[in-house]
C-alpha cells in the first residue's frame, strides 16, 4: 500500500504501529485496530503530493460539455459560432499561504502554537464566499476513494466529471508578478465532481469544492517529459463508467486527448495567459490574486476538461452507494477500448496492467 501511494517511507511506522507485539504477523483484527494509523498515513502521502500546489481546472474544453453540464446555453438556441478556446478556468484548491504568523497561531493553554486551518462546511452562502480567500482556507477535496455528499443546503444533482489531469511545475518570472510558464510532469485520471444545481451560487468553483470528499485522482500516472504535438499524450484517451445496483453503465464517451477543443503548448500557454490576466467577473476569479496569496505555489494539477455525457449519464445523477471508474488509456496498448472484463476488474480494485490508469470511487 505504501509503495502504491508512493510513500515508501511510512511502511516502517506502520509495521511498528499494527504489529504491537512485535511477532512479525499483523492479523486482520490488529489492522482494525489500528485503522486510525493506517488512516492517518494515507492521508500523508496523499497531501505530501499536493504542497504548495494549487488545483485548477478548465471550463469548457470539450465542446458541447458545458452545454450538457447546464453552465452554458446550447449552441443551436444561443446561434453563436462554436468557440475558439476554453470558456475560462478555475480554482477547487487554493493551499495556505506557507508563511505563518502571529494571526494564524493562536497559543493553547500551555503557550504551545498550532496552526488550525479555518476551513467550514457551513451551508450558508457567505461562507462558501468567504471559502474562496485562501486567508480563510480552502478544505483539501481529493480523495482516491470515496465521494461525499455535499451537505449544503439547496446542493443537487451531482455529476461525475471525468477528466485528465496534468501535473505541471509553475515558473514565475523574477519579480514573482506573473507565470512565465508551465512545465507538464505527468498525467493522471481525475474526477472533477460537480454540483449541478446550487441555491445562491454565483461562482463556478462553489460547486466544485464542498469539503473533503469532493474530488479524486488515480494513484497511478503517466510520467510525460512533453506536452508537445506527436508526444506520448496525443495517444490518451478518457472513458468513466458507474455501477449502480450491480449493473455497470457507460457515463461518458470515449474522448482521445487530442480531440480537447485546445491541447498540446497552445493550452499551456492559454492557460498561463489565463492564470496572469483573468479578472474576477461572473463566474469566474482572478487567479493572479489567488496565487499570490497563497505565497506562489511551486506546482499545479490541472483538470484538463471532461468528455462529454452518454445518454444514460447526462439522464441519472450520482447517488448514495454509485461506484465511478474514471480510465485514461494508452490507445497503443488498447486497440478499440478496454475490454468489459478490463473494467469489471478495476471495479474490484485489480491493478490495472500496462497502459491504464484508473480512478475507482464509491459516492457515500
Amino acid at each position: 500500500m505504501c509503495l502504491k501511494m508512493d510513500a515508501p517511507e511510512h511502511s516502517a511506522l506502520l509495521i511498528k504501529a499494527l504489529d504491537a507485539n512485535a511477532n512479525g504477523q499483523i492479523t486482520f483484527q490488529n489492522f482494525c485496530d489500528h485503522w486510525e494509523a493506517v488512516r492517518m498515513a494515507r492521508i500523508s502521502a496523499r497531501l505530501k503530493h499536493w504542497y504548495r500546489c494549487v488545483g485548477l481546472g478548465v471550463a469548457g474544453n470539450v465542446a458541447g460539455h458545458m452545454e450538457q453540464a447546464g453552465e452554458a446555453s446550447p449552441k443551436s438556441a444561443s446561434g453563436t459560432p462554436p468557440p475558439s478556446t476554453p470558456a475560462a478556468i478555475f480554482a477547487f484548491y487554493v493551499p495556505q499561504a506557507d508563511t505563518l504568523s502571529e494571526q494564524i497561531l493562536p497559543e493553547t493553554a500551555d503557550g504551545l502554537a498550532f496552526y488550525v486551518p479555518q476551513w467550514t462546511r457551513s451551508a450558508s452562502v457567505e461562507a462558501r464566499q468567504e471559502r474562496l480567500g485562501p486567508q480563510d482556507g480552502w478544505q483539501f477535496p481529493v480523495t482516491n476513494n470515496v465521494i461525499d455528499f455535499p451537505q449544503w443546503e439547496g446542493a443537487k444533482n451531482v455529476q461525475v466529471e471525468p477528466e485528465i489531469a496534468l501535473f505541471a511545475d509553475i515558473v514565475y518570472t523574477k519579480d514573482g508578478s506573473s507565470v512565465e510558464r508551465l512545465v507538464p510532469r505527468k498525467v493522471a485520471a481525475f474526477n472533477d465532481c460537480s454540483i449541478r444545481q446550487l441555491d445562491g451560487s454565483e461562482k463556478l468553483s462553489e460547486k466544485k469544492n464542498w469539503g473533503w470528499g469532493s474530488k479524486g485522482i488515480s494513484l497511478q500516472t503517466f510520467k510525460i517529459n512533453s506536452f508537445a504535438k506527436n508526444s506520448m499524450v496525443d495517444h490518451l484517451v478518457l472513458v468513466s463508467y458507474v455501477k449502480r445496483d450491480g449493473q455497470i453503465h457507460q457515463y461518458s464517451l470515449h474522448a482521445p486527448a487530442r480531440s480537447y477543443l485546445m491541447f498540446h503548448d497552445a493550452l499551456l500557454d492559454w492557460i498561463v495567459d489565463r492564470m496572469n490576466t483573468q479578472q474576477d467577473s461572473g463566474k469566474w476569479e482572478n487567479i493572479s490574486s489567488l496565487l499570490q496569496a497563497s505565497d506562489h505555489p511551486t506546482s499545479v494539477w490541472i483538470a484538463l476538461g471532461a468528455g462529454e455525457y452518454t445518454a444514460w449519464g447526462r439522464e441519472n445523477f450520482l447517488q448514495p452507494r454509485d461506484e465511478t471508474l474514471v480510465i485514461v488509456y494508452d490507445e497503443r496498448e488498447f486497440t478499440g477500448s478496454p475490454s468489459q472484463e478490463r473494467i469489471k476488474a478495476l471495479f474490484l480494485d485489480q491493478d490495472p496492467p500496462r497502459g491504464i490508469i484508473s480512478l475507482h470511487q464509491t459516492f457515500v
